[in-house]
């Protein structure tokens, strides 16, 4: 019985985080939303989200995305300017800083729902099953945001894309670390044994 119940809370978890992902990525298709406060707003609701679903543990991985997304906006700074008007601080673009931290997040989330259906399988299995979700997600937001948002990094605009995908115009080792980032990720934060986000709390 109490399985059950764990089954079904998990179920309505995972139906109110897609909504969220989903209306976050509608959100930026409207124009005269601020694409950067936007993403700003939904970093620090995931705060009081996380507490009101009882996930609070789930704040160690937000952490770990945050860390992230700074050293990683560090590095990369002078490739982000896009079409729209957006915040930028001492050279660093706010919008790619806050969306880095909640994609990350985001994924880890997504993926966490299904991870009880893979505790028997090697660290390495779940780590592809990671970057499975990573990937996808990752080249699914980006072809929405070009092609149909047209939401576009214009400060790299003048680099190839992936082959056929036709999205990410950037430099070779930024796409490296694109497809990199979200596997690294997910090891530090199962090197560090962080727990399940939906671990009740």
């Amino acid at each position: 019985m109490r399985g059950e119940l764990l089954a079904k809370s998990r179920n309505k978890l995972l139906f109110l985080d897609k909504v969220i992902a989903v209306l976050v990525l509608l959100m930026l298709s409207v124009s005269e939303i601020r694409a950067d406060f936007m993403m700003m707003a939904v970093y620090l609701l995931l705060f009081p989200y996380m507490y009101l679903t009882e996930r609070k543990k789930a704040i160690a991985h937000i952490a770990v995305a945050s860390v992230i997304a700074c050293c990683w906006i560090a590095v990369a700074k002078g490739q982000y300017g896009y079409n729209r008007e957006l915040l930028v601080i001492s050279g660093f673009n706010i919008y790619p800083l806050f969306a880095w931290a909640v994609g990350l997040f985001g994924v880890y989330l997504l993926y966490a729902h299904w991870v009880p259906a893979f505790w028997q399988r090697s660290p390495v299995k779940k780590m592809l099953l990671f970057a499975a979700f990573y990937w996808g997600l990752l080249f699914g937001s980006e072809i929405l945001a070009y092609h149909v948002f047209n939401f576009r990094n214009v400060a790299t605009a003048a680099y190839a894309v992936f082959p056929v995908l036709d999205c990410i115009h950037v430099p070779g080792w930024m796409k490296a670390a694109y497809m990199l980032i979200g596997p690294f990720y997910f090891l530090v934060c199962e090197a560090a044994g962080l727990p399940d986000p939906h671990t009740r709390s």
